[in-house]
């Protein structure tokens, strides 16, 4: 029996993950159902940046003409390289490079990433309110799983997708540990802020220094700013991390019932950056009431991403700190490579425990590879990478750091994948 003549899939989580998987699996012929927590699909945050890896994949789901048209520069990949550039006054180069047309990313809004694939799902499959408190997994070939919603209704599905970010609850029905022994603090705030130009002009500031990505560094701290929506709009994540413990520290974890994100006064934000330069600290100054993220993780990793017929994807499977921007991307490759496997001709009810091993054994590597040059990469444009923050440090360290997640075409993965199902007997080629 092949997949499209009967696989039920389900995807915990609305967000730009899930719906990734969802529209490429309705591409295929498939109509999972997305259950999701809220009352209506929305991504909190500001900006985002996904990389080139992404935007193949957006491009074969028909989302990358929507997605180029939030861009500060309608109708173009607009993160063709980053400025690194000292905070202190006069903000000297640290290194810059731009990076070929193939290998572009896009800065653009949450909302707008999240409105592109909207557009591509049938709200007719798409279940709100409805938080998932656990899974069982089906122990036999032919079983299914039964999901348990807050509100005491059930679903069964054959296949179960958590993709409902970082703190996951259900995490542990793969990993079989509490989440507290997978979720750890990064050590790492982070103080976000949209600012408009015409807001940033009334007050002064000099908006054509802003007007290309730049990441401002110092010690233990870096500013991320670029803009969005046609470039009428300045996103600002400013950073501050601690490297005096690793990841995990008990001495500074925090209760994960304990809020994300809170909102504070523009004194605390500029504080920490009492050693920027002048020109940073105007452009902070325009954000009177900042969010202020505690950055979580997942760590330890993971030794696998499932179990039986649920799989982890996403920021459950690998939330990761974001100096690459590129935790969304890893996201956007799990779920388009579960697409295609699972809507795969071979792939049955009874056979699809093995699609989903393999699915772990080529994501988890990838995933967890980029997972640990993140941290390196902040560790970097904080000053604490092995080379220190020179300009012949940052350039020996890895400068722009993007090179293995553009190794990423689109396909590759797929082939492996049946290859290796083909190889072991589930698949007949």
């Amino acid at each position: 029996m092949g997949a499209q003549s009967g696989l039920q899939i389900a995807i915990l989580g609305g967000g730009v993950c899930g719906l990734t998987c969802a529209v490429a699996l309705a591409k295929k012929g498939i109509n999972a159902r997305i259950y999701e927590a809220k009352g209506k699909l929305g991504e909190i945050g500001a900006g985002i940046g996904i990389g080139c890896n992404a935007l193949s994949i957006m491009r074969e789901l028909g989302a990358y003409d929507d997605i180029l048209a939030a861009t500060a520069e309608p109708g173009r990949a607009n993160l063709r390289g980053f400025r690194f550039v000292y905070g202190a006054e006069g903000h000297d180069e640290l290194f810059a490079r731009e990076i070929p047309p193939e290998e572009c990313g896009a800065a653009i809004h949450r909302a707008a990433l999240l409105q592109a694939l909207v557009k591509h799902t049938d709200p007719a499959y798409i279940h709100f309110n409805k938080r998932a408190i656990d899974v069982t997994t089906a122990e036999g070939k032919s079983e299914r799983s039964i999901i348990t919603f807050d509100d005491g209704t059930t679903a069964e599905a054959d296949v179960v997708l958590i993709a409902n970010g970082v703190k996951s609850s259900l995490r542990r029905v793969v990993t079989g540990l509490p989440t507290e022994d997978t979720l750890s603090f990064s050590n790492t705030v982070c103080y976000r802020g949209l600012v408009t130009k015409e807001q940033a002009a009334a007050r002064g500031v000099d908006t054509s220094l802003w007007t290309s990505p730049s990441n401002c560094c110092g010690n233990g701290k870096h500013i991320i700013i670029y803009p969005i929506s046609h470039g009428a709009v300045i996103n600002i994540a400013a950073f501050v991390a601690r490297y005096d413990v690793p990841v995990g520290d008990a001495s500074i974890a925090r209760d994960p019932e304990q809020p994300t994100v809170e909102v504070v006064s523009n004194e605390e934000m500029m504080e920490q950056y009492s050693d920027f330069g002048s020109n940073i600290r105007a452009v902070l100054g325009c954000i009177d009431k900042p969010n202020k993220w505690y950055i979580s993780v997942v760590y330890p990793h993971l030794k696998t991403y499932v179990r039986g017929k649920v799989a982890l994807i996403g920021d459950a499977a690998h939330g990761m700190l974001p100096h690459l921007y590129a935790g969304a991307g890893q996201g956007i490759e799990d779920g388009w490579l579960l697409a295609q496997l699972l809507s795969h001709p071979g792939t049955s009810p009874q056979n699809v425990e093995e699609v989903l091993k393999v699915y772990d054994e080529l994501r988890r590597p990838r995933s967890q590879k980029i997972w640990d040059q993140t941290l390196n990469a902040g560790k970097m444009q904080d000053g604490h990478g092995p080379s220190g923050l020179t300009p012949e440090g940052v350039e020996k360290d890895g400068g722009y750091g993007l090179d293995y997640v553009n190794t990423y075409r689109l396909g590759e993965d797929v082939r492996d994948a049946v290859k290796l199902l083909n190889a072991r007997g589930v698949f007949h080629a």
